[in-house]
């Protein structure tokens, strides 16, 4: 049995909701991502995945759309 967890990214250089619309975009296309919340406010992502998504695909999806990104 499988079970999904959640990953919390800080994510640096979002300004705007397109920014956010962005990552949530880029983490969207990641293998094993189920859901993300992008919480603007607080410059942070949280993606449910699957328990063999690893954190550094998500970080680097962020990065390539043109955010820094890293694990909370």
């Amino acid at each position: 049995m499988t079970s999904t967890r959640h990953l919390t990214l800080v994510i640096e250089g979002m300004k705007c909701e397109g920014c956010a619309a962005a990552v949530r975009e880029a983490l969207d296309g990641v293998p094993g991502v189920e859901e993300v919340e992008v919480r603007l406010d607080e410059g942070r992502a949280i993606a449910s995945v699957a328990p063999d998504a690893a954190g550094a695909r998500l970080i680097g999806a962020v990065e390539a759309a043109g955010y820094k990104a890293s694990l909370a």
